[in-house]
């Protein structure tokens, strides 16, 4: 990577979301190294990892990235997470978000009669519409024995091909309903950052949208699901902007002295909530913003790094964002700031449903004011990570566990299995010296030296 050391220039203005784009450099992005954070609904994870890790593997190696999948999911006792993490070149980063997005399946219900799908034979419509739509059919049949709920799954590259098998599967039922329903699992934070956008969605799809109520901490579900419901295109167009308001997240670790904190004015300008956390000589950077917002966080991630000359990174954005854009532009830090007030005057009893990113709260421009902020900073590591073992005489499971996702949001998952190797829990990892890190084979001095840092942190 070139001009490590060179003086910060002010960022050119941020891009919207349809501008063109700009010249082109020749340079490269180099060995930096970036974490994405995106949100992608759990029960699609293992559609997207594929039998053996088969199609994550094959994502992994075309896009040149890592991707990991919360491993609290494979537990039934455990709240399900549908955080998805990637690390890699920044340029990469997009690469796998965009393969992931183009993986994941589009589900659409409706009711018929039971007795016209026995009629015609339940096989016979499986093989048929798998052979000629490329989409698979499922049969619910309703507890009156008369109709059945009948859910037909396609591709995000293969909407035309779902939209003409419902057309036809309603015409074999002899069917005239136009009505159609979709299902998102999704979080928190996301229902979070849709609610006051609802009505608006509404009025520009036609969509009908049932949303969560998130306003009682106590009285949150345990599922975050949003019905949406209408015909097929807007039901289609209705998901598609909701899922443009996913929260994401970009975070890189560099050296402090690499970086000018007047990066934060232009983070504000563009809707992008920016923090920045000091450890030592290392600094934590994070942007978060809407993924609709997605050039900006990749472009201002370029200009905090002070790296004017690099290929600009284009993210492939669905066009029909563009009027969830318009509907929502400079409404993500305000929503951080009011779920940060909301949290902060409700007792937090269901604090383990919401991630961290939505509720961070952005950090002051000038250089002062992130210096008296940097110990607060560290404070979120010390609050979520506290071992739950120190006073266990073996190998706690558990422990290890919140050790992975330690590790995780400091950008070094790929050492977990090192220390689980090792049987290495959170309880442990706390006494570490830099020589033990190197014993269990952590050789790299980068690595080294934020994992001591982390620990220093733990030990406060």
């Amino acid at each position: 990577m070139t001009n490590h050391h060179s003086r910060f220039h002010r960022c050119p203005a941020m891009f919207s979301v349809n501008s063109p784009p700009p010249a082109l450099s020749q340079h490269s992005l180099g060995p930096l190294l970036a974490t994405l954070s995106i949100e992608v609904s759990y029960p699609f994870h293992s559609h997207l990892i594929g039998r053996s890790g088969k199609n994550i593997n094959r994502t992994m190696k075309e896009t040149g990235t890592r991707i990991h999948f919360p491993d609290r999911n494979r537990i039934a006792s455990e709240l399900k997470s549908n955080s998805v993490v990637i690390r890699g070149q920044p340029a990469n980063l997009e690469n796998a978000r965009q393969r992931i997005r183009a993986d994941i399946p589009v589900e659409v219900i409706f009711d018929c009669s039971f007795e016209r799908i026995n009629a015609i034979g339940q096989s016979s419509l499986l093989q048929y519409f798998s052979t000629t739509f490329d989409v698979l059919l499922r049969f619910f049949p309703k507890i009156d024995g008369v109709n059945c709920q009948v859910n037909i799954r396609g591709h995000q590259n293969g909407i035309k091909e779902l939209k003409d098998s419902v057309i036809y599967f309603r015409q074999l039922m002899h069917s005239n309903l136009d009505t159609v329903v979709m299902k998102i699992e999704t979080s928190f934070d996301h229902v979070w950052l849709i609610r006051d956008h609802i009505d608006k969605i509404v009025a520009a799809t036609g969509a009908g949208i049932r949303c969560p109520d998130v306003s009682v901490l106590k009285e949150l579900p345990k599922k975050y699901c949003v019905w949406i419901r209408g015909s097929f295109d807007q039901v289609h167009l209705a998901s598609s902007m909701l899922h443009g308001l996913l929260p994401m997240q970009l975070m890189v670790q560099v050296p402090s002295d690499r970086v000018s904190h007047s990066f934060l004015v232009e983070a504000k300008d563009v809707d992008v909530l920016a923090r920045l956390e000091r450890s030592m000589d290392t600094l934590t950077i994070r942007l978060t913003s809407y993924e609709w917002n997605a050039r900006n966080l990749f472009d201002l991630l370029r200009c905090c790094l002070d790296q004017p000359n690099i290929q600009t990174i284009m993210p492939n954005l669905p066009s029909n964002w563009l009027g969830i854009a318009d509907i929502t532009r400079n409404t993500f830090i305000s929503s951080s700031q009011k779920l940060s007030n909301f949290l902060s005057s409700n007792e937090s009893g269901s604090a383990q449903q919401f991630s961290a990113m939505v509720i961070d709260i952005p950090q002051s421009s000038s250089l002062s004011d992130q210096t008296s902020s940097t110990r607060s900073c560290s404070s979120p590591l010390t609050d979520i990570y506290k071992p739950t073992s120190l006073a266990a005489s073996r190998f706690d499971h558990d422990s290890s566990r919140h050790l992975s996702q330690l590790l995780e949001t400091v950008g070094l998952f790929h050492y977990s299995d090192l220390f689980k190797q090792n049987e290495v829990d959170l309880a442990m990892f706390t006494t570490l010296k830099d020589e033990d890190l190197i014993c269990i084979g952590i050789v790299s001095f980068g690595a080294r030296k934020i994992l001591l840092n982390v620990i220093q942190e733990l030990r406060r």
